[in-house]
């Protein structure tokens, strides 16, 4: 064959976009044979959808994904976060609400500082408990077994002071102020020069941004997870094993908590507008208490009742006592009152109660009782203990059982005594009263369970 009449090459004319592709053959679907062959174009095999295209009201094919979408080994991102997350210059910039303006909300609401206040006196009385677990002790031990005691001296030891600076009530003051106005507790673990745990410093939550991988969770060590802003500009980077970053409201489209003042942001405000009505009507209000009528056939000339009126403005100005005096007016006169001394405490009240609510307490326990008697005021007092006092302690307490097994022992679980409820304590004495003759239980197992002392066998 001559050389004009030889065929081409297919990837001469594949190059040049001339003469007709080589087709290939296209995959075997399940239910065909694995011998028979297939002259249609190469295309994605169809997904296994049991419905075909003709069959009535079908569901059809799914769409295609589109490459690169997924997440790091094939797997789902977290959620859609915005392109360029990470070279964000704050943190909490992609969120409706800064760190800043919840921040200003809780300082600006005494409705809030009542609440916080109540949470912070409940943490004066907590007992720190620094107690083995349970499946490592030996039948009707102790636990303060004398071969516990040396490791339990030490943990109880650092944990009096967590951050070598201040004592164990005011760390936990500042831990739970950052998780109820934020929902964000950043803890860094600083470190001997020989890796042993020095300290556990509490950072402000609103200083530190979470960074995501390509699946939107946080990196693994030893990539860095967390990023420090300071004045505006970054500054370093902690990985997982450096720094803790703890939320009460954890999300799955978001790194960031939602405190309990960003549930009731709106309330808030409309608190802080009514605190600032308030304090314009007793200041500079342009609205008088009320308006002097003078009768109808009064001959005084417009300048002369001008007269009349800051004479008597001024008598009563800044003068109490003149205040609460009477006064003759003209003959005729007629007061008429525009408003009374006290308008909308009623609003005012259910703006409180909304706070009170979201932070998990009762007016009891900010000292409103106008509306509560002893048996109400109880089990109030139970509401308080089971919806607010006890997860907040049960997350630090959580934490600190995972930084002492992680840096001091392993065998060691911390807890908090000294907020349960008092019912809870006899409802649990009486059911284990009815256990123990049955041989369920036995007397030292009771006494560990409700921390009570007993005789070591």
């Amino acid at each position: 064959m001559s050389a004009t009449s030889e065929k081409p090459e297919s990837g001469a004319h594949d190059r040049v976009g001339g003469g007709p592709r080589k087709r290939r053959r296209a995959p075997a679907r399940p239910d065909q044979p694995a011998t028979q062959a297939t002259t249609r174009p190469s295309a994605p095999a169809p997904l296994p959808i049991a419905s075909a295209a003709s069959e009535p009201f079908s569901p059809g094919q799914p769409i295609r994904p589109t490459p690169g979408l997924s997440g790091g080994a094939g797997g789902p991102r977290q959620w859609a976060f915005p392109v360029g997350y990470n070279i964000a210059q704050y943190p909490r910039s992609t969120e409706a609400t800064s760190f800043e303006q919840l921040r200003s909300l809780a300082a600006l609401y005494d409705g809030v500082q009542l609440c916080e206040r109540a949470y912070f006196d409940v943490l004066g009385r907590l007992e720190l408990r620094a107690l083995p677990r349970a499946e490592l002790l030996a039948e009707d031990e102790r636990p303060t077994a004398p071969r516990w005691r040396e490791a339990t001296r030490r943990i109880e030891a650092f944990l009096e002071s967590p951050d070598r600076t201040q004592d164990l009530r005011a760390w936990l003051v500042a831990f739970v102020r950052d998780l109820l106005e934020i929902d964000a507790v950043a803890v860094y673990a600083r470190r001997t020069r020989g890796g042993d745990l020095f300290a556990l410093e509490l950072v402000a939550g609103e200083t530190i941004k979470p960074l995501l991988d390509g699946a939107g969770r946080p990196p693994l060590p030893p990539a860095p997870a967390f990023q420090q802003f300071l004045y505006g500009a970054p500054a370093g980077w902690y990985s997982h094993d450096e720094l803790e970053y703890i939320r009460e409201t954890a999300r799955t489209d978001s790194p960031y908590g939602i405190s309990r003042i960003e549930r009731i942001i709106l309330r808030v405000n409309q608190a802080l507008r009514k605190q600032s009505f308030d304090l314009a009507r007793f200041t500079d209000g342009a609205t008088p208490l009320g308006v002097i009528q003078p009768p109808e056939n009064l001959t005084w000339t417009p300048e002369q009742l001008e007269t009349f009126e800051r004479a008597f403005n001024g008598l009563l100005a800044g003068a109490d006592r003149m205040r609460v005096r009477a006064r003759a007016l003209p003959p005729g006169a007629t007061w008429r009152a525009l408003s009374g001394d006290d308008p909308l405490v009623e609003f005012d009240r259910f703006l409180l109660n909304v706070t009170v609510a979201a932070f998990g307490l009762t007016m009891d326990e900010l000292g409103f009782t106008d509306t509560s008697n002893r048996s109400v005021g109880q089990s109030q007092e139970n509401v308080v203990y089971r919806r607010a006092v006890a997860p907040v302690v049960t997350l630090v307490a959580a934490y600190l059982t995972r930084q002492v097994r992680r840096w001091l022992d392993d065998r060691f679980t911390i807890s908090f005594g000294g907020f349960e409820e008092p019912e809870d304590f006899a409802m649990r004495a009486e059911a284990f009263a009815k256990l123990i003759p049955l041989g369920v239980v036995s007397a030292q197992y009771v006494a560990r369970q409700l921390h009570l002392p007993y005789p070591a066998r």
